[in-house]
């Protein structure tokens, strides 16, 4: 079974409401997203999953309002009595505003939803913020996935505004490898050591920065904290907790066209059993399965055994679904 796990979907209200009606998100006189009226068009994804040879797809979005979430939750409940064996969902949620626990609640109670996502900025927290531990102890209620998607838009980069598209291209990249970093240097994998995080587009390219934290974290010890004020969220041995707190999360592939030397600098770093297939449909790749078709035979051409290359294209995405 093939599993997309970072597949995207909205209802056109909330497509309409980002500026879908000019096909564009602007913000500051400049277009920071394209987007995809595909988004909506339910047809369209099942032609694309036909054409990539997907079996099933998990279906998320990353809104901006809490009415938003409400309008992605219950349009998803529609899809879900449509096409029961071709779509799970993760609820949206803003994890800074408690109004819309009642949101994920129901998308997890009523409707029976697999997970949530968040972004990793919310409103310029990020992820290790002590204004997300409310968040944080609802879903260890529930033994259930956090999906964490790219933001939108980031706050606290201002160097990488310029007059090209740094925004999409490479600043949301190296925000959620920054905040993946912070869910574990900041304490929240100690704090709340039962939840199951997943970080989209390979944790931003982190495999190609994490030995360098290792070793930091390995020479410094507790003063890698302490020099800055902060308190160590686990003991010596400071490299081998680190790793084995990284080696808990989950990274999806989706995010860079089905770019192979992003897959093979993952695998350095990334256990096998901790990655999970993904598009990025409709906002990367074409209309075209086909494309997805030729990533999924480049992943099955690596030098792995068939066990590691069938969890990474599903079975791994099925054991966090429970499927």
């Amino acid at each position: 079974m093939i599993i997309d796990w970072q597949h995207h979907m909205s209802p056109k209200k909330v497509y309409e409401g980002r500026g879908g009606q000019g096909g564009v998100v602007i913000r500051d006189g400049k277009v920071t997203i394209h987007l995809k009226k595909e988004v909506y068009q339910v047809e369209k994804h099942l032609e694309f999953m036909a054409g990539a040879g997907i079996d099933v797809c998990v279906i998320s979005a990353s809104p901006v309002s809490v009415d938003q979430c409400r309008m992605c939750n219950e349009y998803y409940h529609d899809l879900r009595l449509q096409y029961p064996d071709k779509f799970y969902f993760l609820t949206p949620c803003l994890p800074l505003d408690e109004s819309a626990f009642d949101i994920l609640d129901q998308g997890i109670n009523e409707y029976g939803y697999k997970g949530v996502i968040i972004s990793p900025q919310n409103a310029g927290e990020m992820l290790d913020s002590r204004r997300l531990w409310p968040f944080y102890e609802k879903m260890s209620e529930y033994n259930l996935p956090i999906f964490i998607h790219v933001s939108g838009h980031v706050h606290g980069y201002d160097a990488y505004d310029a007059d090209f598209n740094l925004n999409i291209a490479f600043t949301r990249e190296a925000d959620i490898a920054l905040n993946t970093m912070r869910l574990i240097l900041g304490g929240v994998l100690t704090a709340f050591p039962d939840l199951t995080f997943v970080i989209s587009h390979l944790g931003g390219g982190i495999s190609s920065i994490l030995e360098r934290v290792e070793r930091y974290v390995d020479v410094r010890g507790e003063k890698f904290w302490t020099d800055c004020g902060g308190t160590p969220p686990f003991g010596p041995p400071y490299r081998e907790n680190f790793r084995k707190l990284f080696d808990s999360l989950y990274f999806d592939m989706a995010g860079f066209e089905g770019g192979m030397n992003a897959v093979q600098c993952a695998l350095t770093t990334i256990r096998t059993d901790r990655i999970l297939f993904g598009t990025d449909y409709p906002y990367n790749f074409d209309t075209d399965g086909k494309k997805v078709a030729e990533y999924i035979r480049n992943i099955r051409s690596l030098n792995l055994n068939d066990d590691e290359i069938d969890g990474m294209l599903g079975g791994n995405a099925a054991g966090i679904l429970g499927l």
